[in-house]
């Protein structure tokens, strides 16, 4: 193993600490939480009396359009 193998372990290593460092800050689960909350119970959600389904739901929460909805 030469220096360049090195160089390639040590490169590898680095991505990784760094993905662990600053790779998640809570707003994945925080977001699936509050979609869990208006889940209907059939894949379904349903915020502000408007039925979507949940790949809608995951979208809107992205754009920001979902906020502290209620059934």
């Amino acid at each position: 193993m030469g220096f360049e193998g090195f160089l390639g372990i040590l490169a590898v290593v680095a991505l990784f600490i760094v993905s662990a460092f600053f790779g998640s800050d809570g707003t994945d689960s925080k977001g699936n939480e509050q979609l869990d909350k208006l889940d209907d119970g059939m894949g379904n959600v349903i915020a502000d009396g408007e039925h979507m389904t949940r790949e809608e739901a995951e979208d809107a929460q992205a754009r920001g359009e979902l906020y502290d909805t209620y059934l």
